[in-house]
């Protein structure tokens, strides 16, 4: 049902005023039609509007609605798929005081950043925050534990990042964050050096296993340490 069929008593100026309105609240298709849904709402809700014209309070009404709520759920759930199925996210990174393009790829453990190499493992993200940025832009912070990262990105593309960071930190495995902390806390006693503290982080976020008598790489499956001997701990 088309917006100018379901007002038809409206003039063009308020069909106009209708249409930025419902663009205005995201209300409005790909194909620059209205959305289905809200003139489902309408017709459902048998609402009296005078001069066909609609106001905020109606669609805030529409906005507070179960359907329209399943709806943006839907929408960023959409999102995050085509996130996932690029395993790749287009930002914005801050270099010699100029914002520069490049991709930020999401891996199995964490991010990495395409122009820089960069990377930051989901065990380190400490907290996420979505922020005003650029033109179009939400400014999106990660704070690790040892400094913030900062990027902008497209807004259509901030919560869902957001939604799959916050995912994937949820299922790291908790002992990864108890040696975590457990490492810095002897980094910052002075009992390692940043080496060894750098050494010691790569072991816990690799998938890879090691041999725990002599940290030598293991092969998958083996029953044994093919450097020392020592049996393998499973």
């Amino acid at each position: 049902m088309e917006l100018k069929n379901f007002f038809k008593n409206s003039s063009n100026d308020t069909y106009n005023q209708n249409m930025d309105l419902l663009e205005d609240y995201d209300l409005i298709t790909p194909l620059g039609s209205p959305s289905k849904l809200f003139l489902k709402f309408l017709k459902s809700k048998k609402l009296e509007i005078k001069d066909d014209e609609l106001t905020v309070e109606i669609i805030e009404e529409f906005e507070d609605s179960i359907d329209s709520i399943n709806l943006k759920v839907s929408k960023i759930q959409k999102e995050k798929e085509a996130i996932f199925k690029q395993q790749k996210v287009w930002i914005n990174i801050l270099q010699e005081d100029e914002w520069v393009g490049t991709d930020l790829f999401l891996r199995h453990d964490g991010i990495e950043v395409d122009a820089t190499g960069d990377e930051l493992s989901y065990s380190e993200m400490v907290d996420i925050e979505i922020s005003d940025g650029g033109w179009s832009k939400n400014r999106f912070t990660i704070a690790t534990y040892d400094e913030d990262f900062v990027f902008e990105i497209n807004e259509n593309k901030a919560i869902p990042l957001k939604e799959i960071l916050e995912d994937n930190i949820s299922h790291q495995n908790h002992d990864e964050f108890d040696d975590l902390l457990e490492l810095y806390a002897l980094f910052d006693e002075g009992k390692i050096s940043e080496e060894e503290l750098e050494v010691r982080k790569a072991l816990i976020y690799s998938d890879d296993a090691y041999c725990t008598n002599c940290g030598h790489k293991l092969d998958i499956d083996s029953d044994f340490c093919s450097n020392c001997g020592h049996e393998v701990e499973k």
